[in-house]
C-alpha cells in the first residue's frame, strides 16, 4: 500500500470517527411502574443509563463505522430492556387503526338467525 493510499485511508477513518457522537441519554419515554416510588424510578433510570452506555462501548474504531443514529438506537434498546426488567412501563410498537372496534353486542355476520316458532320440548 502506497503512503498516499494509507494517508487517505487513515484520514477517512478519522473523519468518520469525528462525525460519530455517543448518546448522552435515551430518546424514549419510560414511566414508573405501578407502585414504584419516584425515587426508585430515578435510581433505576441512572443505573439503566449507565448500563446502556456500557453496552454501546467507548468510541473505538469498531464503533467508528457506526452512525450516530445506530449508536442511539442500540443505546435506547439497552435502556428500555433494563427499565423493563426493573418493572417500569416502556414504549411498545404496533400499528394504530382508525377502524371502529367490534362490539361484544354485535354477533358475527355468518351466524344464521334462530328459527321462528316455539322451541322444541326438552327430551323426557
Amino acid at each position: 500500500m502506497s503512503p498516499i493510499t494509507t494517508f487517505f485511508a487513515v484520514t477517512a477513518v478519522l473523519a468518520m470517527a469525528g462525525c460519530t457522537t455517543l448518546p448522552t441519554g435515551p430518546n424514549v419515554m419510560v414511566l414508573p411502574g405501578t407502585g414504584v416510588s419516584f425515587d426508585k424510578f430515578r435510581t433505576d433510570d441512572t443505573l439503566c443509563e449507565q448500563y446502556a452506555a456500557s453496552q454501546i462501548g467507548a468510541a473505538t474504531s469498531a464503533n467508528a463505522s457506526s452512525s450516530t443514529d445506530e449508536l442511539q438506537e442500540r443505546y435506547d434498546v439497552a435502556y428500555v430492556q433494563c427499565m423493563y426488567t426493573k418493572g417500569h412501563r416502556v414504549p411498545i410498537s404496533g400499528p394504530f387503526s382508525d377502524l371502529e372496534p367490534h362490539g361484544a353486542d354485535m354477533p358475527p355476520a355468518h351466524i344464521p338467525p334462530p328459527p321462528t316458532g316455539a322451541p322444541p320440548r326438552p327430551p323426557s
